[in-house]
């Protein structure tokens, strides 16, 4: 081996003994990241915390805002709800009658300056309160205007004329304000909601005021007859009555002067009240529990009683579409429970009796439907009583001078068949007022009337 050999291995053995057997080395610089692995499935949940204490309650935040033109609910209660007064009064007769006349023949009759409008005109009720109708000169009357009454007694003849209508409103419609006086309080004016006892009633309605129905004292007077105290039920009373006074209207004897001689439809007043038939005289007429719910509180309020029960969803305001509920019955504890006004049969009675009396005035030729001829064997069946109209003297001429008993007779078929409820109002008046008027015309009954002597 030559030199330069020999000191190469020398040297390779020392590095390479060096490197195997001596101390580690320093640690390189880290390299770069590899790719991430897929993520492995989830562990198990561990177990809940201990329920930390109640943070201290935060300030109260700023009021919110509808966007504009939105209704807020609470303004649209109790009138403008799906179920509110004004979808109930849609279904009322009042808003029936209403829509079947708009641009009518009769609307100008019920607004221009002539009795209907008293009633009618969209704001009749405000002009009687008012003062302002038109009637004769007389020392008579209408003595009592301010509580309802319709009629005054002309000069000299002694005649009783009815009121006209003096406003100007074209519209014959019984709305929100025709009872209602809300001008003070009118939420659409003001923005305010609602509040119960701001839409007062035009009449007056405390517990000691009375309203005047037509019926006076004695012939040749004026002075109407009291009908009662029925709180909320007196603006009823104002229009729901007949019109006609009938101490002067019938006489000794008669003129059928027309189809439309008698009481005006809606006369529910003068059976209610039971003062307003044609009472034969001697004879002692009544009433049954019904007229014993009068003044204010939970047994009183007349009319709405029965027609207006409180709605709880509508703020405990009474229902507006005024159709009579059996609930109001059974929930006075008076009748039980009942599925309909038929109560012991009175109202199945009441047809029966209504078509004896009936046929007993058409055998006199005093009852039509087309002005001309008596009423047809069909119609004489059926139980459309208040179609029946009065046949005018002057196409009979044998009924001239119908004398007063008779002329009572049709006055209280009318009275009966177009009051409504088939003497639901006042049944023992009812019965007493249709027994006496068939007895009057020299027919057969066939039942007994309270207080009534019977074969």
């Amino acid at each position: 081996m030559g030199i330069r050999s020999a000191v190469a291995l020398c040297i390779w053995f020392v590095l390479g003994a060096s490197a195997c057997s001596g101390e580690d080395g320093a640690t390189g610089p880290k390299g770069p990241e590899g790719p991430r692995g897929d993520t492995g499935e989830p562990g198990p949940q561990g177990a809940d915390g201990p329920k930390g204490e109640p943070g201290e309650p935060g300030l109260p935040g700023e009021g919110g805002s509808l966007p504009e033109g939105t209704l807020n609910a609470s303004c649209m209660k109790p009138c403008h709800s799906f179920t509110g007064i004004v979808e109930q009064w849609k279904t009322s007769t009042h808003f029936a009658v209403f829509v079947a006349n708009l641009d009518g023949a009769e609307v100008p009759t019920w607004t221009g300056q002539t009795p209907c409008g008293a009633c009618h005109a969209s704001d009749g009720i405000e002009q009687r309160v008012d003062g302002n109708m038109g009637h004769g000169l007389s020392a008579n009357g209408p003595v009592s205007l301010d509580r309802g009454q319709l009629n005054y007694i002309t000069d000299g003849a002694g005649l009783s004329a009815p009121v006209t209508y003096l406003g100007q409103t074209t519209v014959a419609i019984v709305g929100c304000n025709t009872c209602h006086n809300a001008m003070e309080n009118d939420p659409h004016l003001s923005g305010d909601d609602f509040k119960t006892g701001t839409f007062p009633l035009r009449v007056p309605v405390g517990a000691n005021d009375e309203v005047v129905m037509e019926r006076s004292s004695a012939v040749g007077l004026g002075d109407g007859t009291n009908a009662g105290k029925y709180g909320a039920g007196n603006a009823c009373i104002w229009c729901h009555k007949s019109r006609m006074d009938v101490t002067n209207y019938i006489g000794t004897t008669n003129n059928i002067s027309s189809a439309y001689w008698g009481p005006h439809e809606g006369p529910q007043t003068d059976i209610y009240s039971g003062k307003g038939g044609y009472q034969y005289p001697n004879l002692q007429y009544s009433n049954g529990t019904h007229q014993t719910f009068t003044g204010t509180g939970s047994t009183g309020n007349g009319c709405n009683r029965c027609h207006m029960p409180p709605v709880t969803e509508n703020m405990g305001i009474g229902d507006h579409s005024f159709a009579a509920r059996t609930s109001a019955c059974s929930g006075a504890g008076c009748h039980g429970t009942i599925n309909n006004f038929d109560v012991n049969a009175a109202q199945s009675n009441t047809k029966l009796r209504l078509r004896t009396l009936r046929t007993a005035l058409n055998d006199r030729k005093l009852l039509t439907r087309d002005g001309t001829t008596p009423l047809t064997d069909a119609q004489l069946k059926d139980e459309e009583f208040a179609l029946d109209r009065s046949m005018p003297s002057y196409i009979v001429l044998a009924n001239l001078a119908v004398p007063a008993e008779v002329a009572g007779s049709l006055y209280n078929y009318f009275l009966t068949a177009r009051g409504s409820g088939l003497s639901v109002h006042n049944p023992k008046y009812t019965t007493q007022l249709i027994f006496d008027s068939i007895t009057a015309l020299g027919a057969n009954p066939g039942f007994c009337a309270p207080e009534r002597v019977c074969n």
